[in-house]
């Protein structure tokens, strides 16, 4: 499955996205991605609007993902490729499908960009439903999972390449039912291969302790152990933890946070910001190296970010 065969049409949605403005697409599911790299791939969204379910395909791009807040709804994301290397709260996905129901308090690792599939409605209260809260990593059997990729695909290049079938009320209640059922299907027939132990816990806790102390002033750029010594852990327990649940140092995390910070001042803050204000607010005081970084992680030159931001602006 890829984009190659997707167009848009009266039902079918067709939107790429960069960086800066995908997270509008997140809010429904009360997520925000970081980007690890812009990447050389388009962000692309395909959106098909059924009665009750909305299916989507996505090609993501390299990312920290935090959340989720789906209130009474759920997401099903499907893996429609091979990527294997994503992880959320520390443990790899894999081929798994993710079930997000309800309050999901989770930090994805995504190193590549993926293709997947995502599933987002109201589940019924009874079923295999009424057991599901928070996230679930689901290992069906492949040839289950197999057939539930071929009917979101089938689905998406239907809306695509002849819309009036699905313009019609019984069409589109049939495609689904037959979407709610291959996705029950796959929840019953799977193996719930979630393992939260206290070690993972713990990482998560500690992660979170080191972004707020980060985050409580950016200009102060604490070294690991000082770091590990306000967490209240040793330099080697932070370093296990930052690796395992974002899969990079204290270190380069506390850089992709302050450059993404950056970012976004850049693009929304008062005209009058300069570069170097941004910069040094968030600690970076060697604004030479402060922009071979930046220039690394976003394929521009800070100063492009900002005057681009005012030329939408005006």
């Amino acid at each position: 499955m890829s984009f190659q065969g997707l167009k848009p049409s009266s039902a079918l949605e067709l939107q790429s996205y960069d960086i800066d403005h995908f997270g509008d697409s997140e809010r429904y599911a009360g997520a925000s991605s970081m980007p690890l790299s812009a990447g050389s791939t388009a962000i692309m969204r395909a959106r098909l609007s059924l009665p009750a379910l909305s299916l989507s395909l996505v090609k993501t791009f390299p990312r920290i993902i935090r959340g989720y807040q789906l209130a009474h709804a759920a997401a099903v994301v499907v893996p429609m490729d091979h990527v294997t290397s994503t992880r959320i709260n520390g443990q790899s996905i894999g081929s798994s499908i993710v079930i997000l129901k309800g309050a999901s308090d989770c930090l994805v690792y995504e190193p590549v960009g993926r293709l997947i599939g995502v599933a987002y409605f109201t589940p019924p209260a009874c079923g295999p439903w009424s057991r599901l809260d928070g996230y679930h990593l689901l290992s069906p059997a492949s040839d289950v999972l197999a057939s539930l990729r071929s009917l979101i695909s089938a689905t998406l290049e239907t809306a695509a390449n002849d819309p009036d079938f699905l313009n019609e009320p019984t069409s589109r209640a049939v495609v689904e039912q037959s979407l709610l059922g291959a996705i029950d299907g796959a929840i019953q027939t799977s193996v719930d291969s979630r393992s939260v132990h206290a070690t993972t816990e713990s990482y998560l806790r500690i992660v979170a302790d080191m972004e707020r102390l980060i985050r409580h002033d950016l200009t102060i750029w604490l070294k690991t152990t000082e770091m590990a010594e306000r967490v209240g852990v040793s330099v080697r327990t932070l370093q296990s933890a930052t690796q395992a649940i974002c899969g990079m140092s204290p270190h380069r995390y506390s850089r992709v946070l302050r450059l993404w910070s950056v970012r976004r001042q850049l693009r929304t803050g008062p005209g009058r910001r300069s570069v170097k204000a941004c910069a040094i607010a968030h600690g970076f005081w060697h604004l030479s190296e402060f922009a071979a970084s930046y220039r690394a992680a976003f394929g521009e030159q800070p100063s492009e970010t900002l005057h681009r931001a005012v030329r939408e602006r005006s």
